[in-house]
């Protein structure tokens, strides 16, 4: 098998991040896009010592799931993989992909349904635009897939339609001279209370008033303008020091009835209709009384730890990011909640203190970032001895090799149920409740 050369195929199998499994001569190759069942003439792109990619260049055979995709860069964009699928096959293969791999490592593990959305577009709450500017034209869109490469487009099928208003506004009115060092623009829009903010991102502080005029007069809704500073050489987007330029410094949402105030730089799911779904399932499955203390890890604005705190006794939430620990003890004030205390710490000191203390604790809900817990974490949370850990995972892979380590230390999971968070995409979303055994 050679570079350029094209082969007729048929698609054997898919792998969890939308890409075809064909063999050719008992290689595996790897085409993006291709469903199991579609025969297809491909062009082999890249050979390796086991295994090679291969590149769509004409369908054979197609497969009964396969629509034709909403957005005019679905094959350029890397934000979407999943648009050329019908919806319900997109759950059931979610589904399947996690039920593989938690069978592959895990037995007696109940996998249930995933949880779909009823429109499952116009979704998302926040969106990150890179900049360019390149042969002196202002370039604005999303990164093709692994690659620094921006699309350029107007309209956006998954983020929210006010999210698509303002970039399209900023992208009529933006100016050279505002855009030299500028390196993301962030946009964050309120689900339910509507409120608006906007964050520029940049190497130097450029003057936006005349854009920012504009936009408070066409949007009203705009609450908060900020400058973020970000010198940075790596791809970390937001730096440490920012200047309020109109408003202030962060929006309020509402999330299960609790007001929420959110700085820009605090953590808060993406999907609101389907993260009031998540957090129903999550107390749902640790079966709460008014007797139970609670421990919430990575508790970010404490979206969480508030929606637990009416059927509980007690609930502390830890978080690493100050500004994310402050936004929680306002939220709470806000929401006149006194059952919940929040702490900035480590997740995994404060779990060692807590067990050196020996305190009560019934149920540790605990929603990792994408690289899961740390096996040390796993052991403390193991040392407090909560009768019961709801884990909320957006990352499969680590969530399975979690509930190995939890397995180890004494743990079992009765049932990891799947949310689908971030449609038209790969990503997963799990409520998984694990019992002391």
């Amino acid at each position: 098998m050679k570079k350029n050369e094209e082969y007729v195929v048929t698609c054997i199998d898919e792998t969890n991040q939308a890409a075809g499994i064909v063999k050719i001569d008992d290689m595996v190759v790897f085409v993006p896009g291709l469903l199991k069942g579609e025969k297809a003439n491909i062009r082999i792109l890249k050979v390796q010592k086991s295994y090679a990619f291969g590149k769509i260049m004409q369908f054979l055979e197609t497969s009964q799931d396969r629509i034709e995709p909403a957005c005019k860069v679905f094959n350029k964009c890397g934000g979407c993989q999943y648009q050329h699928i019908d919806y319900k096959a997109q759950l059931k293969r979610k589904r399947d992909h996690l039920e593989n791999r938690v069978l592959k490592r895990l037995e007696d593990v109940e996998v249930r349904d995933v949880l779909g959305m009823e429109h499952p577009f116009y979704y998302r709450n926040k969106a990150q635009f890179p900049v360019q500017i390149k042969d002196g034209k202002i370039l604005m869109g999303f990164y093709r897939l692994h690659s620094n490469d921006i699309v350029c487009c107007d309209h956006c099928m998954i983020q929210s339609k006010k999210i698509n208003e303002l970039y399209k506004f900023i992208q009529e009115h933006i100016t050279l001279d505002m855009a030299q060092g500028l390196r993301h623009i962030l946009m964050r829009h309120a689900y339910k209370t509507n409120e608006c903010q906007i964050v520029f991102i940049g190497s130097k502080r450029n003057n936006f008033d005349d854009l920012i005029q504009k936009l408070i007069q066409k949007f009203p809704d705009v609450q908060s303008v900020v400058f973020n500073l970000n010198t940075r050489k790596d791809n970390v987007i937001l730096g440490k020091d920012y200047e309020v330029l109109y408003g202030r410094e962060f929006i309020y949402e509402s999330c299960l009835s609790n007001k929420v105030k959110l700085h820009f730089k605090s953590f808060y799911q993406v999907n609101p209709v389907q993260m009031e779904v998540l957090y129903e399932q999550a107390i749902k499955a640790a079966d709460l009384n008014k007797d139970m203390r609670c421990i919430e890890l990575y508790s970010g604005v404490g979206t969480i730890g508030m929606a637990v705190s009416k059927y509980v006794k007690e609930v502390i939430g830890v978080e690493i990011v100050q500004e994310a620990v402050k936004n929680a003890k306002e939220n709470c004030r806000i929401n006149q909640i006194e059952n919940c205390r929040y702490i900035c710490q480590d997740a995994t000191e404060f779990a060692r203190k807590c067990a050196q203390k020996e305190e009560q604790i019934d149920v540790v809900f605990v929603d990792p970032p994408r690289k899961g817990m740390t096996p040390q974490g796993i052991e403390d949370i193991s040392t407090i001895q909560p009768g019961k850990i709801v884990y909320i995972s957006c990352n499969p892979e680590t969530l399975i090799r979690d509930l190995i380590l939890f397995k180890e230390q004494g743990y079992s999971c009765k049932f990891i149920q799947p949310v689908d968070m971030f449609c038209q995409t790969t990503g997963l979303e799990c409520v998984v409740l694990i019992e002391r055994v």
